[in-house]
């Protein structure tokens, strides 16, 4: 990186030269509006004439096709915007949050109708939006919502409530999921949602609540209301009870923007460290010669550096055409954690005056506490990650232990059991699960292991185990539908398996004396 006077942010080797010239445009844009945003924070003004000014440049079509008036820069130019945006305090949310009030769900379920309507509206940043998912009964359990849409000729009607929702007031279309079927076999399905438009000022859509929140200080985060609102037909955006599949399409988008909006905020934490640390004296010299103190700001460059460039990695991903759920994931976790750990250490170093709101320090606890809550919580990302990486052979491929004669213990290994090729009956199997006790005193078996190691039919294999059981020489575990899931020898089956000699193992450089 240049040293000087270049302090812009770094581009990546797979930026377009419109990609970086939209970086080096908005990040300009920034640099001569950060003090007004300032200004509009401490007045806990919502900062309307700057807003107008993002859309003046059309930064609110970056990731909008040209068609419908946007930049076309897709998910990285999305992310770049964002996270410049993002220094802007109270921007960035309103950028990010009429983002996500359906670009991607507009852009995958949209007819060309809803399109040319919607999309150029978007663009323009005239209107903001807001997407409405959480609900009373609706937070991680987002599938749970009790706000209804029943048709009525070619009109809609929803009833319901909606909360936590980011630019409520301001925002002017409104992005939300409503239920339209009670069946429960629909439900079970993820059938029972749709997701519409509604616009501002429709009848018996109302402003309920306003949320202090501990952060978004100058944000406003609403309750909404909707008594008997009529939408016309034309509002709902993919077809009746695809709601959930409509949902899902947005979120890895969301989840990438969601930690891109933050990532920025730290490069300028670290600013004010360096700043603060050169001019600040204690023990007769600046403290930021002591070893700590430089430890923590290196760990906020690392974290700032890591987080950026596993953020534009997933954007690369999304423009490639690629569905990139875990590194989405992770990188909204990982931002959302990196944010809230800077603030605090920031806090820590800066001392007494970390407490104050006259340095931007501790509004960084507060912002990265939030985003580890709102746009999935870091726990119901951590079960994103496990899920879908439990599908993936790179992560849980196919695995077995074997007890190897020449070392006498067990390894890992792709050799055939010794008992393959046996006639497949009870004591055969049972040998075969009782020697797992010694391989894996602590674990059961599948059913798929058992066969593995023996060979046979599933039907066969369960007939025995279920006899095993009833003679008690084996225990079961079972799955919701009843099924057999897992096996394992009692102490009766190891016993009647082998001799105890059998199971028995020590360590060369025990003394047999000790033996009993």
């Amino acid at each position: 990186m240049k040293k000087g006077k270049d302090k812009m942010s770094e581009t990546y080797f797979w930026w377009t030269e419109e990609h970086k010239a939209i970086a080096k445009k908005v990040e300009q844009f920034v640099e001569e509006h950060f003090e007004e945003a300032e200004k509009y924070f401490w007045k806990r003004k919502f900062p309307w004439p700057l807003v107008q000014k993002v859309a003046d440049e059309g930064y609110f079509g970056a990731g909008i096709p040209k068609k419908y008036g946007g930049l076309e820069l897709g998910a990285t130019g999305a992310c770049i915007v964002a996270e410049q945006l993002g220094r802007l305090y109270s921007v960035g949310h309103v950028f990010v949050v009429s983002m996500l009030a359906g670009l991607e769900q507009l852009l995958r379920f949209a007819n060309d109708e809803q399109k040319e309507k919607w999309l150029p509206q978007l663009a323009s940043g005239k209107k903001l939006g807001a997407v409405c998912i959480t609900e009373p009964f609706a937070g991680s359990d987002a599938a749970n919502v009790m706000t209804t849409a029943e048709k009525d000729g070619d009109e809609w009607i929803i009833n319901g409530k909606k909360r936590f929702i980011t630019g409520g007031g301001v925002a002017d279309r409104y992005f939300i999921y409503a239920k339209t079927s009670d069946d429960p076999a629909t439900r079970k399905n993820y059938g029972h949602l749709t997701s519409f438009i509604v616009e501002k000022g429709t009848p018996g859509f109302s402003l309920e609540r306003i949320n202090p929140l501990i952060g978004f200080d100058n944000v406003p985060n609403a309750y909404l209301s909707f008594d008997n609102v009529r939408i016309p037909e034309e509002n709902r955006i993919g077809p009746i009870g695809k709601g959930w599949t409509v949902m899902m399409a947005g979120l890895n988008f969301e989840r990438l923007i969601a930690g891109a909006v933050l990532v920025g905020t730290i490069r300028d934490l670290v600013h004010l460290l360096y700043y603060y640390t050169s001019r600040r004296i204690q023990f007769n010299r600046t403290t930021n010669q002591f070893p700590g103190i430089q430890n923590v700001i290196a760990e906020l460059i690392a974290k700032y550096r890591m987080g950026r460039l596993f953020s534009y990695h997933c954007a690369k991903q999304l423009d490639d055409g690629l569905e990139p759920m875990i590194d989405a994931s992770i990188s909204k976790w990982f931002v959302s954690e990196y944010v809230r750990e800077a603030g605090v250490k920031a806090v820590q170093l800066l001392g007494g005056d970390g407490l104050t709101k006259f340095y931007p320090a501790e509004r960084l606890v507060r912002e990265g506490k939030i985003s580890e809550i709102v746009a999935g919580t870091s726990e119901v990302q951590q079960m994103i990650i496990y899920r879908f990486a439990s599908m993936l052979p790179l992560y849980n491929k196919p695995m077995r232990l074997r007890w190897d004669e020449e070392v006498n213990a067990p390894i890992i290994s792709n050799k055939k059991s010794k008992f393959h090729g046996l006639e497949v009956n009870e004591e055969n199997v049972l040998k075969v699960i009782a020697h797992d006790y010694k391989v894996n005193p602590g674990l059961y078996m599948t059913v798929d292991d058992v066969r593995e190691d023996i060979g046979g039919g599933r039907a066969e294999i369960r007939k025995i185990l279920e006899n095993l059981e009833a003679s008690k020489k084996i225990v079961m575990h079972r799955d919701r539908q009843g099924k057999i899931a897992l096996v394992k020898a009692t102490y009766k089956g190891i016993q009647e398996a082998f001799p105890k000699e059998y199971y028995r193992w020590f360590p060369d450089w025990y003394d047999t004396t000790d033996k009993f």
